[in-house]
């Protein structure tokens, strides 16, 4: 009996420390400048298309929700302002998201700008992206992190010398993040082996021979067609395996590598490069703060030592 109440208070002790323990917030403040200034420049570029948040759009505000499928349909319309008002309101976001980016508001301006950025997003969702999807999802979770710690401006103001961990809602909502990233890849990669080009090797090439979607001429890749289906399985392999490939430290590194090549020649070649930043900006959860620390923070941390 001893032994067994010995094994579970082991178990709930790594239990509480993987999920509440202190952590350094440096990766966290490192994610948040990267998808802060992602989320800055898509916000901006709004102001070129603000009709499509209008009814000149064909989707009038009483029915904006209605297209989105009824099981992720919100209970109430989180775009609470008129359509009249759409331009000052993108001015604020775009102000709190220049704000954040230089780590000035903490929970309380991530929570602001969460429900003013998904606001726009219900009004008219067939016009966002996936940038705009994913880059929300983690932007609510930032609501709960002290990421404004490290990396702030206000820093240059502060007289310290050391920076606090995470608290204990932070850690959570870090550790929350980590899973998160590793479902979407897992669930992406699941997906795709429903789709029979992606057995047969194909699917890429209804995407490269497409020059609507690519950034250059790709049908040169017909004199190396084995290019194409290699691109295709790895591509699955590296979603398939991301979670368990990530967790293991010894392959943590080279699967991150894998994906910032994916990522960049998404955004390069297919000209989704906000997609690829919003993606990325997770890999810092998983890299050494020790390190980081060690070697570029002195260069990039505001502080007065």
């Amino acid at each position: 009996m001893k032994h067994l109440i010995f094994q579970l208070k082991k178990a709930w002790s790594l239990w509480d420390g993987f999920w509440f323990a202190p952590q350094n917030l440096l990766g966290l403040a490192f994610m948040r400048i990267v998808l802060c200034g992602t989320l800055l420049y898509m916000s901006f570029m709004r102001f070129f298309n603000l009709e499509f948040f209008t009814d000149k759009s064909w989707v009038s505000k009483s029915n904006a929700l209605l297209i989105l499928p009824e099981l992720g349909r919100p209970g109430f319309a989180w775009n609470f302002w008129p359509d009249s008002a759409n331009s000052p309101m993108l001015t604020v976001l775009v102000v709190l998201f220049a704000l954040l980016t230089v780590g000035v508001g903490g929970r309380l301006l991530m929570a602001l700008a969460w429900v003013i950025n998904i606001g726009f997003i219900y009004r008219n969702y067939p016009v966002n992206f996936g940038a705009d999807i994913i880059g929300s999802l983690f932007l609510f979770y930032m609501i709960f992190t002290n990421s404004c710690e490290r990396l702030s401006v206000l820093n240059l103001f502060r007289e310290k010398k050391s920076f606090k961990s995470s608290d204990a809602l932070s850690s959570m909502m870090i550790r929350m993040m980590q899973v998160q990233i590793m479902a979407i890849y897992a669930y992406t990669g699941w997906e795709k082996l429903k789709g029979a080009s992606w057995w047969d090797g194909t699917a890429l090439w209804s995407v490269l021979a497409n020059p609507q979607m690519t950034t250059m001429d790709f049908s040169f890749l017909r004199e190396i067609p084995w290019v194409i289906p290699v691109l295709g399985y790895t591509t699955i392999l590296f979603e398939v395996y991301f979670p368990p490939m990530v967790i293991w430290h010894k392959s943590r590194h080279i699967w991150l590598f894998m994906g910032l090549m994916m990522h960049l020649g998404i955004g390069i070649f297919m000209g989704l490069m906000p997609f690829a930043t919003v993606m990325l900006s997770t890999y810092f959860l998983f890299l050494n703060s020790v390190a980081l620390e060690q070697k570029i923070v002195s260069k990039l941390d505001f502080s007065r030592n």
